[in-house]
């Protein structure tokens, strides 16, 4: 067999590697801001994303002109905790009286939907979109990146070799991604694991615990992670991850996802959805590349940028990252801009590691001790209001962990006393 075509493209200001949330974020603003950007892509678009896709009200501030609402699948306005699928708790996100314009909410996407959507509108600023191209190398020199680019064969296109000559690269191609790897980036990243299933769903007006409006978190069926149901237009997202266990990288546990699927398995049940209706689903994987500290998120030269998964900017407690993503495909484009590269670890520190660092703290706390945080802490009438504030960035999570180390203390010391006194 003949190797593939080598074919050479124009220089770019901008390659960008991934078009996820903080891929696509970043060349958008890249490109308004006049830099030639191409947008890497190896699947073909729209592709599937394994996500939750849960976002806060405040991801619409970096959205550019996209209006969410057009992609929105649903509206939650209540969470319903659970421990060991009891002990539940439905409560509002809004605080009682929150006025309408003030509601905040979570909006629940499809993130293939959605990605493309965001994919579009950086096409509109001007990036010039290759997918169906795979990143297979990069290397550097004073005169800029040189990247090695597969293209798989498409209907009208022979499958081929690419070379991409740019000034600058951006790495947004998650936590398997190479772009780190080939830059000597993130050598030991610590990874979570996450699975889900998309189940085919009819809302029933009558159903009580399966609405269009209510989310569902479980935290005691899986130790040292927790379950979710996430409501959508035409299905529910059931999933489960695991955060925290005896390996850096839960991928190499072998008893990992046969835990996280019985987890799923059983929540279901415990909301009346019959097994049979998840046989034969895909279970869909996602490695969690969580925060473990400030490490440098760009080259020593500045020519290659992380972003989003690929940086390692999932929230170690809550374990989201879509919003956070997309905020550092920003601020990436935004160093680019102004001639200062090497400023991007500073600028993504500047707005996430103390918050990170705290929430670091905080998630041992809630691993390691999820019982008893669960009834002081979650089951608490003002803890989803102040759950969502944390997720959207309207709060940080600085004093918490010690707050809630009171919280615990001080629980745990009324029930010594009750105990005592033979109540």
């Amino acid at each position: 067999m003949a190797p593939p075509a080598l074919e050479q493209r124009p220089r770019y200001d901008l390659v960008v590697v991934g078009a996820g949330p903080a891929g696509a974020t970043a060349a958008a603003v890249a490109a308004r801001g006049g830099l030639r950007v191409a947008l890497l892509e190896k699947q073909p678009l729209p592709r599937h994303k394994p996500c939750g896709g849960g976002m806060p009200v405040p991801v619409q501030r970096e959205l550019l002109d996209l209006a969410p609402e057009a992609l929105v699948d649903t509206r939650v306005r209540y969470m319903r905790h659970s421990w060991c699928f009891g002990r539940a708790v439905e409560a509002p996100i809004d605080p009682p009286g929150t006025p309408p314009e003030q509601s905040r909410g979570l909006l629940m996407v499809q993130r293939p939907r959605f990605d493309h959507a965001l994919v579009c509108q950086a096409q509109a600023a001007g990036v010039e979109l290759l997918e169906g191209h795979a990143f297979a190398g990069l290397e550097r020199a004073a005169g800029g990146v040189t990247l090695q680019v597969r293209r798989r064969a498409v209907a009208g296109q022979e499958a081929a070799a690419l070379t991409l000559l740019a000034d600058a690269v951006i790495g947004a191609d998650g936590a398997a991604g190479g772009v780190a790897a080939a830059v000597g980036l993130r050598r030991s990243p610590r990874i979570a694991l996450a699975l889900e299933l998309e189940v085919p769903h009819r809302w029933d007006p009558a159903d009580p615990l399966l609405r269009t409006d209510l989310l569902h978190l479980e935290y005691g069926a899986l130790r040292r992670g927790y379950a979710w149901v996430f409501p959508k237009a035409d299905h529910l997202n059931i999933g489960a991850g695991l955060f925290y266990g005896r390996q850096r990288d839960l991928r190499r546990d072998p008893s990992a996802r046969a835990r996280i699927m019985a987890a799923i398995g059983a929540y279901a049940a415990a909301l009346g959805v019959a097994p049979e209706r998840l046989r034969g689903l895909r279970g869909h994987g996602h490695p969690l590349p969580i925060w473990d500290g400030p490490e440098p998120l760009h080259s020593a030269d500045g020519r290659v940028l992380l972003v989003g998964d690929a940086a390692g900017l999932i929230n170690p407690l809550f374990g989201d990252g879509l919003f956070h993503a997309i905020r550092s495909g920003r601020l990436a484009a935004e160093a680019l801009l102004a001639g200062q590269p090497c400023s991007h670890t500073a600028r993504v520190h500047g707005l996430l590691a103390d918050d990170f660092e705290a929430a670091r703290r905080l998630g041992r706390l809630f691993y390691g001790l999820s019982g008893l945080t669960y009834r002081y802490g979650i089951a608490q009438p003002r803890a989803t209001p102040l759950a969502v504030r944390l997720l959207g960035g309207e709060l940080n999570f600085r004093g918490l962990g010690r707050r809630s180390l009171r919280r615990i203390a001080s629980g745990l010391l009324g029930e010594v006393v009750g105990i005592g006194k033979g109540t």
